[in-house]
């Protein structure tokens, strides 16, 4: 009986984290319950600079970069019906990574929010990398550099979050995942332990100025 209730307990608890945090695709706004929440990127963007960049350039990688992420979430949903040729490389990349990295998928497209530092974000994907939990940020490029490693890791800890109230095993690492268009990828660790506080850095910077903002008004 114990068991039985327990596992009631923790379905109601996915349903109540389901139902609590809300993502309007429009704005990138999330909202728990019904409060707005900082994102993970918006909370990232003091440490990436694309000033520089043609807008044009932004956009066509933002596309591509949308692009791949359907792609890769249709495939491991068993969904893909047809795809374009310039994508191919990109869904052999990942493919040849499931074969060497023995990757098992859990999730994809997760949206997780951390209770505590209240901020949400939607993860990538999350599985298995050698038989280890991993959380893993799919990438067209490396132009963020070191800062995805500190998004990662707000994702990681976000859904080990989730994943203790659940009292679930954690996720222990963390990973960004390149596919390339001549149908290669690049797997990068991302293991500095204090990218995490880092983060939390911006995130308490945010949310200062935000209050002091609201307050001049």
């Amino acid at each position: 009986m114990e068991e039985k209730d327990g596992g009631e307990g923790e379905a109601r608890l996915r349903e109540e984290i389901v139902v609590s945090l809300a993502f309007d695709v429009a704005s990138h706004t999330y909202r728990w319950n019904g409060q707005k929440v900082p994102s993970v990127t918006s909370v990232l963007s003091p440490l990436v600079n694309y000033n520089q960049v043609p807008w044009a350039v932004l956009e066509r990688a933002r596309l591509e970069g949308v692009a791949i992420h359907k792609t890769i979430e249709l495939y491991l949903n068993n969904d893909l019906e047809s795809l374009p040729q310039w994508l191919q490389p990109r869904l052999d990349a990942f493919k040849k990574f499931q074969g060497e990295s023995n990757f098992v998928i859990e999730g994809s497209e997760r949206k997780v929010y951390h209770a505590t530092h209240q901020y949400a974000g939607t993860l990538d994907l999350i599985g298995t990398v050698n038989d280890e939990i991993s959380v893993i940020d799919l990438k067209r490029s490396f132009f963020a550099g070191p800062a995805i490693g500190i998004q990662i890791a707000a994702y990681l800890e976000a859904e080990n979050d989730r994943r203790k109230r659940e009292k679930s095993p954690k996720a222990k690492h963390r990973y960004a995942l390149q596919l390339m268009a001549n149908g290669n990828y690049k797997l990068e660790p991302y293991n500095d332990p204090n990218d995490f506080a880092v983060f939390l850095a911006l995130l308490t910077l945010r949310k200062w100025r935000q209050q002091h903002e609201s307050a001049e008004h």
